[in-house]
């Protein structure tokens, strides 16, 4: 099993930051009171930031950017409240939470700007040279994969070439949808040179065909990080409708191109599983993770890369869920091109989203959930808790985050910093505040 400790933990609304913001810049006189609406807080996403040039002293976790959505409360845009747009937040070293960040979105007052996603960008090259070094080392290693151009066109290459800053491996990216009232959703992009404390204003992300659906919903990025296939960046995707499917949209050159995976279309076992939720017959939301004990053997010559263990770094795993429902994966051995038919796990959801990742490889999986098909009821609920997997199928509660099973606790997201044994940690509490809370994890041998 594995000791959990937590070393930081905090509770950010919307409507205090930006206050303190604006008496930060002396327009908010002491005793002035907030008159603005509450708003809706949804839809986090957060990413460690890096930190190698602190290696040499002691740092209790990175700095974090933490982008979320907010917006009026149902019905208030009617009256002049519409304002839904992504912030994004930096949370510093000693717990301070630096200016917020109001994006400059181009469509506002829509159904929603939301499901941001913060990933770094610029990954793929150093893993595929990573890759070729092993290659030199042992002969038996899987040549790396030809590139694939994708598709579709993104607009990212056009924003660094305008932009007046050092593209690098340190460019974080933040993508999120935008869509007005019955509309297709579509994915506008937003790059970050300098940590996060500016972003440029977002564009359509595939300008040529901007209602394609393109890039992540909600969920993070998945790197590919060794085998064949190293550094490509997986996208969960999947597609708003009563039948539900997912794919995946993946990427050989950091994201100026993206491809297409084949959807996963729910069976009919499928569909019986979910026949409880309240939202889809099908599947809703994807997650993404490798295949557990990839990472075992390293480039030592006494402990060789056999081509056993390339076949696993080549495969990659999507689980999937819908409100209400047992969790289903899907496999790909191709580096997430192609995925097979869905079967289901031992893992039940109880109305909430789900987020996964892998650490030391045993799999992490945050949400309502349950192992027993009986205790499955979206109105009943279950506490926050996170799961463990030692094979990806069966699960077992190691810790709960919060004890309410009616409690609305929404959107997880889960980032790992391995070598420092480190688990991050946001999700909405009320659709009011984002929590962020980090772990200090140790395995127990």
């Amino acid at each position: 099993m594995v000791d959990i400790h937590e070393v930081f933990s905090t509770s950010i609304t919307l409507d205090e930051v930006e206050r303190a913001n604006r008496c930060a810049e002396g327009a908010c006189p002491e005793g002035e009171s907030d008159t603005n609406a509450v708003r809706i807080v949804h839809a986090g996403s957060i990413l460690p930031l890096k930190h190698e040039h602190d290696r040499d002293s002691f740092i209790p976790f990175s700095p974090i950017l933490c982008a979320f959505y907010a917006g009026p409360k149902s019905g208030q845009a009617d009256r002049g409240f519409g304002d839904s747009c992504v912030y994004v937040m930096r949370v510093e070293l000693d717990g301070s939470h630096s200016l917020v960040n109001k994006l400059d979105c181009p469509q506002l007052n829509q159904k929603a700007n939301c499901t941001p996603v913060l990933f770094y960008l610029n990954q793929g090259e150093a893993r595929r040279l990573r890759h070729s070094l092993d290659l030199g080392a042992h002969e038996t290693v899987t040549p790396h994969a030809p590139v694939v151009t994708g598709e579709f066109k993104t607009s990212i290459q056009d924003i660094v070439d305008k932009a007046n800053h050092p593209d690098d491996d340190k460019t974080i990216a933040l993508i999120y949808k935008a869509a007005p009232k019955d509309a297709d959703s579509v994915s506008y992009v937003s790059l970050s040179f300098d940590e996060g404390r500016a972003f440029t204003t977002p564009r359509v992300l595939v300008e040529h065909a901007p209602n394609s659906g393109r890039g992540p919903v909600r969920t993070k990025p998945f790197l590919m990080r060794k085998g064949p296939y190293a550094g490509r960046i997986l996208l969960p995707c999947s597609v708003e409708s009563k039948d539900g499917l997912v794919f995946a949209d993946f990427s050989d050159d950091d994201l100026r191109t993206i491809a297409q995976s084949n959807a996963v279309t729910p069976d009919e076992s499928q569909k019986v599983a979910a026949a409880k939720s309240f939202a889809a017959h099908g599947v809703v939301l994807s997650a993404l993770f490798e295949d557990l004990g990839v990472h075992r053997k390293g480039s030592a010559a006494n402990d060789p890369i056999t081509p056993e263990d390339d076949a696993k770094a080549a495969k990659v795993h999507m689980m999937l869920s819908a409100s209400a429902s047992q969790l289903f994966v899907a496999d790909s051995a191709d580096g997430g091109a192609t995925f097979g038919k869905p079967y289901p796990i031992d893992l039940y959801n109880c109305n909430m989203g789900i987020d996964v990742i892998s650490y030391q490889n045993r799999l992490l999986c945050l949400g309502k959930l349950v192992t027993d098909p009986d205790k499955c009821d979206f109105t009943r609920g279950a506490p926050l808790s996170l799961f463990m997997s030692h094979d990806g199928k069966s699960f077992t509660k190691i810790f709960t985050l919060e004890e309410d099973p009616q409690g609305v606790f929404t959107s997880p997201c889960l980032q790992v910093d391995r070598r420092h044994h480190l688990l991050y940690v946001s999700y909405t509490d009320h659709r009011k505040a984002m929590k962020l809370r980090i772990f200090r994890l140790m395995l127990n041998h």
